[in-house]
């Protein structure tokens, strides 16, 4: 047995949790590799990755993961740590767990982003946002959406978020979006500070494609997963549809998502 390590070292600064968790892993003869940033480019075999570090660790190993088709095992070292399914001093029952094969699969829906000739994955979620910058006033953005090429809406506002079932419970859920459960075939558009009150969040089949698009001048951004990728111009139109590929995660076998949400978005201050 092999797997893989990914340690956020600006949570784990003086690398003690990842000494823990390797001398864990000698103690139960499995080998491992630790991975960096730098990586996550290539293509690797392992039978699965553990990633110590919070849900913005686990959504930058996302893509490494489903590319190679590893699932993941979360060990939080962050705040909230929904998407993980251990804390740091369950370590060792981490790696009991996959040595007895006590576990398992929780499969989660990928979002394929199209934009200027280049595609990416998200996780979570997409989202249109209005932002500031040199030459370019604080204005709000009115953003058009098609669904299968039949328009579905225009929102007028901050922006608006594009989530799937896992994203449901991140920024969506925080500006008023419905929680879809892990499984459901479903994404959610949510608009940010709507400028209108008629304007609600948006349930459309995850087989659909989805296009969005900004009118008038242009202040908005486009960011994937949190991460900034690039300014929209007018009339650029970004594509969203579902990912062929899915990522998986190894959970307990009590695991119960309608718990994890209890415990988690109800305790998390």
């Amino acid at each position: 047995m092999k797997v893989l390590i990914y340690d956020n070292k600006e949570k784990d600064k003086d690398g003690v949790w990842l000494s823990n968790l390797k001398a864990l892993l000698d103690e139960q003869s499995i080998s491992y590799k630790v991975i960096e940033m730098k990586d996550l480019q290539n293509k690797e075999r392992a039978d699965a990755l553990f990633v110590l570090g919070g849900d913005g660790t686990i959504l930058l190993v996302a893509d490494f993961a489903s590319e190679n088709d590893i699932p993941i095992i979360g060990i939080n070292s962050g705040k909230l740590g929904f998407l993980t399914e251990f804390e740091l001093y369950h370590a060792k029952e981490a790696i009991e767990l996959l040595a007895m094969g006590n576990y398992k699969f929780d499969k989660r829906t990928l979002m394929e982003i199209e934009f200027k000739g280049k595609k990416y994955c998200a996780l979570n979620d997409v989202y249109l946002q209005r932002f500031c910058y040199a030459g370019i006033g604080n204005m709000n953005v009115e953003i058009v959406v098609d669904i299968d090429s039949e328009s579905a809406n225009k929102f007028k506002g901050d922006g608006i978020i594009i989530s799937t079932p896992t994203g449901s419970t991140a920024y969506s859920l925080s500006v008023g979006g419905p929680i879809l459960t892990p499984q459901m075939k479903a994404f959610i558009i949510s608009p940010i500070a709507a400028h209108c009150l008629n304007q609600k969040p948006l349930v459309f089949s995850s087989s659909s494609v989805c296009t969005v698009s900004v009118r008038g001048k242009s202040n908005a951004g486009l960011f994937i997963d949190g991460k900034f990728i690039d300014k929209i111009d007018t009339d650029d139109v970004v594509t969203i549809r579902e990912n062929s590929k899915i990522v998986k995660f190894l959970r307990k076998k009590d695991f119960n998502f309608y718990n994890r949400l209890s415990q988690k978005l109800n305790n998390n201050f």
